[in-house]
């Protein structure tokens, strides 16, 4: 396994995925590492859909405009809010932003790569239909997960003068 802070700089947003499966022991590993983010008041106010149907997939890609993202990305998680288990929207939010970093560096530690896609361009109703959510779920994103297709993929970050201040 790499290096924690290896991993942290290296990940990357991956948007183009080999053919490959994502084994089922990934994947669980995978969601294991979302399971145990923090949340305020340890509510852990997320829940997830995996789309395995081609046609609910095909009906989501339909719904973003990054449709052929969707339809490429051999695991598409939905992740939902469950409402009935949060207390504060924002608090809820940044549990669930914790919960799919988590899962991002999971992945990338497994060698795969993810990538979320936060906007469905369509009826938000639409897409609750296409997943079967239920009254108190909402859908926050999709997080795209795969084999990474190979191809450079770098990245820069400003300096730490640039947004830390003292006071």
């Amino acid at each position: 396994m790499k290096d924690f802070f290896e991993v942290v700089k290296g990940r990357r947003s991956v948007r183009e995925f080999t053919p490959e499966p994502v084994s089922a022991a990934d994947l669980e590993k995978i969601l294991e590492a979302g399971r145990w983010a923090p949340s305020g008041k340890n509510t852990q106010p997320w829940a997830f859909v995996l789309v395995k149907s081609k046609e609910r997939r095909e009906a989501l890609a339909a719904l973003s405009r990054q449709g052929d993202l969707i339809k490429s990305a051999p695991v598409c998680l939905a992740v939902l809010l469950d409402r009935e288990r949060g207390y504060d929207r924002d608090k809820d939010m940044q549990g669930i932003g914790a919960c799919v970093e988590n899962m991002f560096l999971a992945a990338h530690a497994l060698g795969l790569g993810a990538c979320w896609v936060g906007g469905i361009s369509g009826s938000k109703e639409e897409a609750a239909k296409v997943l079967g959510l239920k009254k108190n779920e909402e859908l926050v994103m999709l997080l795209l997960i795969g084999h990474p297709a190979p191809g450079e993929r770098s990245s820069t970050r400003r300096p730490l003068e640039e947004f830390l201040r003292e006071v």
